[in-house]
């Protein structure tokens, strides 16, 4: 996997910048190699619980986009919309 500029927030305690980071890696998972469903959605849960506000999700997801080319918001419509164990973005997209 490649090194990303993965957006974080300064106010963000060590613990929280892992467990964004982990997210991060999880959605480029969706977009490369695949990741199990359970764990991906785990992960989001996860995310969502540390970093509540709606607005700042929004801006992290445009940074992280901007950043790598991928969308946070698309992969965790994917995975809510898969009923299989794993998600992944086939060639298309």
């Amino acid at each position: 996997m490649k090194i990303l500029n993965t957006p974080l927030l300064p106010e963000w305690t060590t613990a929280e910048i892992i467990t964004a980071s982990e997210f991060y890696e999880a959605v480029e998972k969706v977009y490369t190699t695949g990741i199990e469903r359970e764990e991906f959605l785990a992960k989001h849960k996860k995310f969502l619980q540390m970093e509540p506000a709606i607005m700042t999700q929004k801006q992290l997801d445009r940074d992280f986009e901007q950043a790598s080319g991928l969308s946070i918001y698309q992969a965790v419509k994917l995975a809510k919309a898969t009923t299989g164990k794993r998600v992944k973005f086939n060639e298309k997209g």
